[in-house]
């Protein structure tokens, strides 16, 4: 009795459809998760196997045809380390899927995705809902997503979580797709965003079923039956762009006649650095070129290109069928080699086997190894310790396997899969017992040598495992069964690693000293460190970064990294405190903490760097120079990587400063007080140092401002005054009297006309930054003499901004002149007895102020002035 799905049933598979694949497991971007482990040896606990009578099984094997409507959905995901294989027992508290299969699974979030041609879900307590092809559920709680219950008129038959995380790409036979009031025809391949909603953004319609998906970058690579994608002919495979599903035209890679018919590409998976992608096709030649099985082609280019890299195929075959009969591919966590499987009547070394292919170089590569299944093999994922196996076989090899070698040279087939366990001698551990060791339609083979590893949960399906999905946290599988090992999981299993194994990295933490802080008399560094389970080891490190050294254990500094004593105090579960003590009079200058803790498992925590500055390192004070302006002093700041500070004045943002000015002069400051501090940041750290002393004061009339009065020559005051900036006027005030004029700026004078004989004492009023300042006027009082007045003159002075001043006194009767210069027209002035030239020309400059009355031309000529 032939128990692998071949002849008619097999056809009747090849001719209607394929399954699809997934990859998982917090990979974003082809970047792998780091997690250093050992492998813990695994005893294996017999479990009870469930019979099928011979006559059943006949019946079941006949009405295979029937059902055998697609391929087997894998999916693996490029660096999920686990460091141990996982448990042999499934979750019991998710939703059932209760018929057809599960043929993908996709983790995104805390969401776990389950697509498939089944129709109903049965929740744990006992609720059946109509929901035909996916569901997603809580990857903690088991809870289904009451929000993601989509209508699809087909099946799911691969399911890819976007490389950035940030959504989930579906491929299958569908055509519609309603969910939130809406309907949509993403015509067999779609995307959704994080929470499961349809992006409408995203289009790439196909011409038949999508079976495979492969998100690298912003990339997305497409396999399946099509000719056809987005109006684009192309043979089964594509590349799209991942966020419009444009068709990228460069990638074209033509697929020559097909040896299964309609059936293109199976499975595509790319190298965890994103430079290679793997294609399982049933093409006879890609581009004219003889590519059989499985094609490498390298994408780390603008274009890709099909390498050397070929698979002997025929060559190696006992039987040319099994091309047709390959079921799935997938690849290694570093990259380093592939596995496929498939049907053909346990011909080995290709057929009803699994083979190893190392992925480097060019060239004809040869198996690895090749492990006998002695039937079928639809699912495969590789994980850093195992290469699981799914399908309709029921042994698996005994021993390791030499290298290039098979795992047994048993003549003839020995496929009779009667799923008994208790020596039932059709089984083929009890035909080729020297060889094949029982496994119940589940096996993990160990990556070196192939050989069945203890693990043995077994599946009581129809036909087949048709999916297996690695994440970081376990292996979920999908079957056209009801349970795994013994427990009901209907469609979808989750052999879970998180509540038995510890799958979390430790978190170390520094709570002295405060990051960022400023520290005098630290005799010791000391934090925690937490794990779900125990931490086994903390590596400390200190380093100046101002030198660049590390401290040593003796006290002193080296140039390379050295772990420090640290000691340890148990403070409960899974916590302990540590410290490292330190030397007396640690030298000034900026420190980062370095370090990690570390699990039973090898699994590390995110590497520390906590800063602090050690006073002396960074200094800052402040001083008033001769204009009573602020000038800051600062030095130790060229801190490791930083050549910016922040100076901040006052609790707010003043300037940038570069770290190795040594000084700078706030011109800004108005007369009051002033807090001056520097601020850097470094890897996201902020340090704050003050400036001393906290407070400084800047008093009126400081920063260079100045106002005199001077009488002129018409015995009139003349007040005058530094131009400041930011204000747009200002006020002449008579000390202890009140309010003489308003002059507007730029004008910086003004004569205060008529005054009687006396003394008189003057203010300067403005208004800065929200304040109302007095700027008294010198000398104070100032004498307005008896005298006759003389003739009117005008004084013409140049100002520090190189603004020509000018000042004249009235002529009698006017109310508007006009200003001359060097015999040229300037401006025409009204109530006004000052006036500023603005951008005067270079040179010895001339001015007269003019008055037309009467047809009577009066001109006062100004002394003359040179501007620079």
């Amino acid at each position: 009795m032939d128990c692998s799905p071949h002849g008619t049933a097999e056809r009747a598979e090849i001719l209607i459809g394929r399954g699809g694949h997934t990859r998982h497991g917090g990979v974003f971007e082809n970047k792998r998760f780091e997690m250093a482990s050992t492998t813990k040896p695994i005893t294996s606990l017999r479990q009870r196997r469930y019979a099928l009578p011979a006559m059943m099984l006949l019946l079941a094997l006949a009405g295979m045809a029937a059902i055998l409507g697609t391929r087997a959905n894998t999916a693996q995901a490029a660096g999920v380390n686990q460091g141990e294989l996982v448990p042999e027992t499934p979750r019991i508290n998710l939703p059932v899927a209760l018929d057809g299969r599960a043929l993908a699974h996709a983790q995104v979030g805390d969401r776990i995705f389950v697509g498939g041609d089944f129709t109903q879900v049965q929740l744990p307590d006992g609720t059946v809902l109509d929901q035909p092809y996916i569901y997603a559920y809580d990857i903690d709680t088991g809870e289904l997503d009451p929000n993601f219950l989509p209508v699809l008129n087909n099946d799911v038959r691969s399911l890819e979580a976007s490389a950035d995380g940030t959504g989930l790409y579906v491929g299958g036979r569908f055509i519609r797709w309603e969910a939130d009031g809406a309907t949509n025809f993403p015509v067999r391949l779609a995307r959704l965003d994080a929470q499961g909603r349809f992006d409408s953004n995203f289009s790439a319609p196909t011409s038949a079923q999508v079976i495979s998906l492969e998100s690298v970058g912003n990339d997305l690579y497409v396999g399946g039956d099509f000719f056809d994608i987005n109006g684009t002919a192309v043979t089964g495979l594509a590349k799209v762009d991942g966020t419009s599903g444009a068709v990228d035209q460069s990638f074209d890679f033509e697929l020559g006649p097909s040896i299964a018919g309609t059936s293109l590409v199976r499975r595509v998976v790319a190298s965890p650095d994103g430079d290679y992608l793997f294609a399982l096709h049933y093409g006879q030649r890609i581009n004219d070129e003889i590519r059989r099985a499985v094609a490498k082609i390298d994408i780390s280019g603008d274009v890709a290109t099909l390498s050397g890299w070929t698979v002997p195929w025929l060559e190696q075959t006992n039987d040319s069928l099994c091309w047709s009969d390959l079921r799935d591919m997938a690849i290694s966590p570093d990259g380093s080699f592939i596995v496929i499987g498939g049907q053909g009547a346990d011909n080995p070394p290709n057929c009803d086997s699994v083979l190893k292919y190392e992925t480097a170089g060019e060239g004809v590569v040869n198996f690895s190894w090749s492990a006998r299944m002695y039937s079928s093999v639809f699912s495969l994922a590789v994980s850093d310790v195992a290469v699981y196996a799914g399908g309709h076989f029921c042994a698996a090899p005994r021993n390791p396997i030499p290298p290039g070698g098979i795992s047994s040279d048993f003549e003839g087939t020995a496929n009779l899969c009667v799923f008994a366990e208790g020596g039932d001698p059709r089984n083929p551990s009890e035909r080729d017992p020297d060889n094949a060791v029982f496994r119940n339609q589940l096996a993990a083979l160990d990556p070196v040598t192939g050989q069945a590893l203890e693990w043995d949960p077994g599946s009581d399906n129809f036909v087949a495992v048709w999916d297996l999905s690695l994440i970081e946290r376990g292996l979920l599988a999908g079957h056209d069964g009801g349970r795994f090992n013994d427990v009901l999981v209907g469609r979808s299993g989750f052999f879970d690693l998180g509540g038995e194994a510890d799958t979390e990295a430790p978190v170390v933490t520094v709570s002295q000293p405060v990051a960022g802080s400023v520290v005098t008399d630290l005799a010791a560094i000391a934090g925690t460190a937490t794990d779900n389970r125990n931490v086994s080891a903390i590596e400390i490190q200190l380093r100046n970064i101002t030198t660049g050294l590390w401290l040593r254990n003796t006290g002193d500094f080296a140039v390379n990294p050295i772990d420090l004593i640290v000691d340890v105090t148990e403070t409960g579960l899974g916590e302990i405190a540590w410290s490292v003590d330190l030397p007396p009079d640690l030298p000034s200058g900026e420190y980062s903490i370095r370090g990690f803790a570390s699990d039973p498992t090898g699994a590390t925590s995110p590497g520390l760097d906590v800063r602090f500055t050690v006073p002396g390192a960074s200094q800052c004070s402040v001083a008033l120079d001769a204009d009573d302006q602020p000038v800051i002093t600062y030095s130790g700041f060229q801190a490791d990587g930083v050549d910016t500070v922040f100076l901040r004045r006052d609790a707010g943002f003043l300037s940038n400063i570069p770290a190795n000015a040594g000084s700078f002069t706030d011109t800004t400051a108005t007369p009051g007080d002033y807090s001056y501090l520097i601020r850097w940041r470094l890897d996201g750290v902020v340090t704050d140092v003050p400036c001393t002393p906290a407070s400084i004061t800047v008093p009126v009339g400081g920063g260079g401002l100045t106002c005199t009065v001077a009488i002129n020559a018409d015995n009139d005051p003349l007040v005058s005054w530094t131009e400041i900036a930011g204000v747009n006027n200002y006020v002449v005030r008579e000390a202890g009297l009140g309010f003489v004029q308003t002059v507007q700026a730029p004008n910086t004078s003004y004569v205060d006309v008529g005054r009687a004989p006396g003394d008189y004492s003057y203010v300067l009023r403005y208004r800065q930054n929200g304040n109302s300042i007095d700027l008294p006027c010198s000398p104070a009082p100032i004498t307005v003499p008896e005298g006759p007045v003389v003739g009117n003159t005008c004084t013409a002075t140049v100002n520090a901004n190189d603004r020509v001043v000018l000042s004249w006194t009235p002529i009698a009767g006017e109310d508007t002149y006009i200003v001359r210069d060097n015999d040229g027209f300037v401006e025409n002035v009204g109530n006004v007895l000052t006036y500023v030239d603005d951008a005067p020309a270079a040179g010895d400059r001339t001015y007269v102020i003019r008055s037309r009355q009467a047809g009577v031309t009066t001109d006062v000529t100004c002394n003359t002035v040179t501007v620079a």
